[in-house]
Order: structure tokens, then C-alpha cells, then sequence
């Protein structure tokens, strides 16, 4: 990874990541969680259709997918799906799941740099370490911040808890994920915020008015480049 510096020192210290859509493609076992818990409930979903309803935690997927099939569930019967879901998921949250090419290797340089990596994700905290164990991606994260102690994104609280936890600046960090509500995250906690176009958003990311799109990972270094150029001629 290219070493980026700008007239104020190095550019960014920490990077926040996302981890579905961004980092890894969960959508597999997700899908196959989905199917699971619905089928326990004789309703029948194909895989690739629920990998559009992906994000913004288990609930809103499960709305989601229940409302494309034109049933209505009111609180107590949605709770019900949102458990059956957890337990599949949570007993299988890696079987398919692998990292986005070069992703991997960008985590490897970026802490080899010194870079502070974490993660901020609405995927619940102990699954989100299952994952990352599984992956061999743990000892790459200074923090992880999952669902569970603090409210889901876009709320800004697990953003700014990672942000302190990595005795972070806002300043000097830079937050990355795939999605609206990461725009909305990053924009709410006072970040700068890049969005990958290979993730799971349904609308050409650029169109959240990132302060820059990735479109693969072992594009970083220029990405990272060009935003801290801009920087410089800001005078920040």
C-alpha cells in the first residue's frame, strides 16, 4: 500500500470499516440463514432475491422479505421470524462467506503502514467476531463495534465508539462501507466517508455524494491518494 502523506503529516491514521458488503460477501450464508428460518415457516424465497433486501440489521431484512411476499406480521410474529433467522445464522454465520478480492491483502499493508483498522457493523457483535475468526481477518482489527450494545446505524453511536476505542481523530480517519446508511453514519459522526460500488447497495453508490467511490480494493492506495491530495488543497 501506497504510504499517503499530505503537507499535515500522514493522511488517514485510522480507517473504520464496514463489514458486510464492504470487506466480506456474507450474502451466502445470509440468503441461506433466511431460507431456513422462512421454511421452518412454509414460505419458499430464492437465494438471489434476498441478497437485495440485505442491510440496516436481521429486523428490516426480514420485513423486507416478508413484505416482497405480501405478509403482513405484526410485532410479536416479526420478532418470531428475526429469532428464527438469528438462531440459523448465528450457528452458520461463515461457511460461505469470503473476503472481496484484495481486501484481505489491503488490511495486511494498511496495519504493516500503521494504520488503527476497525470495523463498525449492524451485524450483532458475537457473529461479527465469529466471522472475522473464521476469515483469519482478527488479528488485522484494533476494534470491532457490533450490534448490541449501542443502536444500529445510522445512528452515530457505534461509529463514534469505534472512533474513540481506536484513540482516533476525526480529522485523521476515514470511514468505508457500501451503502446509504453508511453515508448517513459517516456524515452523523463528523467523518469522511468512501463507498464501494461492488457491495449491496441497489443504486450506483456515487449517487450518495461520497467523498469518493471504490470500485476495487487494490484501487486503495490511489483512492487514498486522491483524497488526500484534495485534502492538501483544502489547506486541512
Amino acid at each position: 500500500m501506497t504510504t499517503v502523506k499530505t503537507a499535515r503529516g500522514h493522511w488517514p491514521t485510522a480507517l473504520i470499516f464496514d463489514l458486510d458488503g464492504t470487506l466480506v460477501d456474507s450474502a451466502p450464508d445470509i440468503a441461506a440463514a433466511v431460507q431456513r428460518a422462512l421454511a421452518d415457516h412454509d414460505i419458499a424465497i430464492d437465494s438471489a432475491e434476498i441478497r437485495d433486501y440485505i442491510g440496516d440489521g436481521a429486523a428490516r431484512l426480514i420485513e423486507r422479505v416478508l413484505a416482497a411476499r405480501d405478509i403482513v406480521a405484526d410485532s410479536a410474529a416479526l420478532a418470531g421470524y428475526v429469532d428464527d433467522f438469528n438462531a440459523h445464522y448465528h450457528a452458520a454465520p461463515a461457511s460461505h462467506t469470503q473476503c472481496y478480492p484484495g481486501a484481505r491483502e489491503m488490511l495486511a499493508q494498511a496495519r504493516a503502514r500503521g494504520h488503527r483498522l476497525g470495523i463498525c457493523t449492524n451485524k450483532p457483535q458475537p457473529v461479527a467476531e465469529r466471522v472475522l475468526a473464521e476469515l483469519g481477518l482478527a488479528a488485522q482489527i484494533d476494534v470491532l463495534i457490533g450490534a448490541g450494545t449501542y443502536a444500529l446505524k445510522p445512528d452515530p453511536a457505534p461509529l463514534l465508539a469505534c472512533l474513540s476505542a481506536l484513540d482516533a481523530d476525526r480529522n485523521t480517519t476515514l470511514y468505508i462501507g457500501d451503502m446509504a446508511v453508511d453515508r448517513d453514519v459517516a456524515r452523523a459522526a463528523g467523518l469522511p466517508v468512501v463507498l464501494v460500488s461492488f457491495g449491496y447497495a441497489h443504486a450506483d453508490v456515487s449517487e450518495f455524494a461520497p467523498e469518493a467511490v471504490l470500485h476495487h480494493w487494490h484501487d486503495w492506495p490511489d483512492v487514498c491518494q486522491r483524497l488526500a491530495d484534495a485534502r492538501t488543497a483544502e489547506g486541512l
